[in-house]
């Protein structure tokens, strides 16, 4: 009788926390501070004549952001990402034998994808800057009965996907991969 072959996989996924999560937890709403934070980095890059918004840790250290707001933001940050850690292991557990987050990243701290001068620039920064999506990269083992990788990239993303979708807004699978 054949035994049991441990097959790792990754997958890398974007989530949008939903608003009640945050409502039931935090005193403020990730929208609100967003939006500020929009208003006061684009001030900014107006006025340093930036044809870009930087991340916003170069906005900190010029001391254009409000220290407040930005305490809000890392609370919120903080927050979202624990909540999607804990559901990450709760939802896959039953399907894999190991759930491992290698790496979590609330998007509010990355480079924005948006230029100034671009159609509805303010929007989509204070999209960007939403404390409420977290990307992330899972490192997951299955166990099979048989040692074949097969077409077990498409079954992590499936199932994965069914799973998480029931607790996020929404869920984009940016990568799944076996590991030989």
């Amino acid at each position: 009788m054949a035994g049991l072959h441990a097959v790792r996989a990754v997958l890398s996924a974007t989530v949008v926390v939903p608003e009640a999560i945050f409502e039931r937890h935090a005193a403020f709403c990730p929208h609100t501070v967003g939006a500020q934070l929009a208003e006061q980095l684009d001030a900014f890059v107006r006025r340093e004549s930036l044809g870009y918004y930087p991340a916003l840790e170069f906005a900190q250290q010029r001391g254009a952001l409000d220290e407040q707001l930005l305490a809000a933001l890392d609370q919120l940050a903080w927050l979202g990402t624990s909540l999607v850690r804990d559901e990450l292991r709760t939802r896959l557990r039953p399907l894999f034998a190991s759930v491992q987050v290698q790496s979590m990243q609330a998007l509010a701290y990355s480079m924005p994808p948006v230029r100034p001068a671009q159609a509805s620039a303010l929007s989509r920064l204070a999209e960007h800057l939403t404390p409420n999506r977290a990307r992330f990269d899972l490192l997951l083992t299955l166990l099979r009965k048989r040692a074949d990788a097969g077409d077990l990239a498409s079954y992590v993303e499936r199932a994965s996907y069914r799973h998480l979708s029931q607790a996020f807004d929404t869920i984009e699978i940016t990568n799944s991969k076996v590991l030989e």
